[in-house]
């Protein structure tokens, strides 16, 4: 095998447990595994959250959360960003439990049911992509009571929220949230709040409400660095990456100072060199960004795949499908040799192999 992704379900096992730990008793835990977990693959993800203390499943669409509804019967699987009306049908087959900002959409969910289906109303606090103003909340709700076939269970909302730029702001805009689901729960009794997602649960533990919603810490992505600044240690420690892309030196080559290389002779080769070429490229997920030039102002920037503990420099830009690494002081490096590559997960090709160990 040229190249595949290692995902390790013991390390995303671990996390979950780390996750729910953290957990004040009586909040609940989704797991968010969207864009098919991340790029890890979103079954084996549920299955290991599942196991490990997570209570339901977050994703963003019906589309998402039909094959998910089929390989787990029994789990609760929320959606994260509003559906059409004419998803409704679909959404009521495969018992997914959606969150709604428009009364047409309410309406739909209510002709499609033949008995109450549950859902969660959007609060747009901000970010401007979809819920309902805050000031019309109430009023929204009145509305949305009318279809009694579609039960109103939850409130969510999702921050406009960066570390550390607007704190303040981000606090403000939590406190206002819970008392607005306390305002709103006088009428729908019962009413679930949740706004918290992984920078939330770092930043602002006190506001996990009812639920939590985890996305980049099951996957062992610290969204914040804040606790650096206070010169503490991060906010749920033990978190591993059970994410790693692979793939082989297929040729390996010695070239002289001066040599012109890749396309349009794009790099000189600065020194005698020793270069070596994986089969991956940005089809894959790697950058498409250039490497830093040889003669620059500013001391620049590399990217690396690592061999053996040690850096391997991209030479050049990536090609569609392979890269050349300078292997100059790496001298075990050969063809057959397994090269780990940083890549954005959900940016990494599904059509590379996951391996789950």
């Amino acid at each position: 095998m040229l190249k595949w992704v290692e995902i390790d379900l013991k390390v995303l096992a671990a996390n979950a447990r780390i996750i729910r730990k953290a957990l004040a008793p009586g909040v609940k835990f989704m797991a968010v595994v969207k864009a098919d977990g991340y790029g890890h693959g979103a079954p084996a993800v549920a299955r290991t959250a599942l196991s490990n203390g997570a209570d339901c499943l977050g994703v963003l669409t019906a589309e998402e959360g039909a094959p998910l509804r089929a390989a787990f019967p029994k789990a609760e699987i929320y959606l994260l960003a509003p559906s059409l009306p004419e998803e409704a049908p679909a959404i009521v087959k495969d018992r997914l439990i959606p969150c709604a900002d428009s009364l047409e959409f309410i309406k739909a969910l209510h002709k499609a049911a033949k008995k109450p289906v549950p859902y969660h109303i959007d609060i747009d606090l901000g970010l401007r992509r979809w819920g309902v103003d805050p000031a019309g909340a109430a009023d929204f709700l009145k509305g949305a009571l009318k279809f009694k076939k579609a039960v109103p269970r939850g409130l969510s909302a999702h921050l406009a929220y960066r570390p550390p730029q607007n704190m303040i702001e981000a606090e403000e805009k939590l406190s206002a949230f819970s008392a607005l689901a306390g305002e709103l729960r006088t009428l729908a009794p019962g009413l679930l709040a949740h706004a918290a997602n992984s920078t939330i649960l770092c930043d602002f533990p006190r506001w996990q409400l009812d639920m939590a919603r985890i996305g980049n810490l099951m996957y062992g992505i610290y969204p914040t660095d804040i606790y650096k600044k206070k010169r503490q240690g991060p906010p749920l420690p033990g978190l591993g990456r059970p994410w790693q892309l692979y793939a082989r030196i297929i040729s390996v080559k010695n070239v002289k100072k001066g040599e012109a290389l890749g396309y349009s002779s794009e790099f000189i080769a600065p020194r005698a060199m020793r270069l070596a070429t994986i089969p991956a490229g940005y089809s894959d997920g790697l950058t498409m960004e250039p490497t830093e030039p040889q003669i620059r102002i500013t001391a620049g920037f590399r990217y690396w795949g690592v061999i053996g503990g040690k850096k391997a420099f991209f030479v050049g830009k990536a090609g569609i499908a392979h890269t050349l690494l300078d292997v100059t002081d790496i001298p075990n490096a050969k063809p057959g040799t397994p090269v780990a590559l940083h890549v954005r997960r959900t940016a990494a090709n599904a059509r590379i192999p996951r391996l789950y160990k």
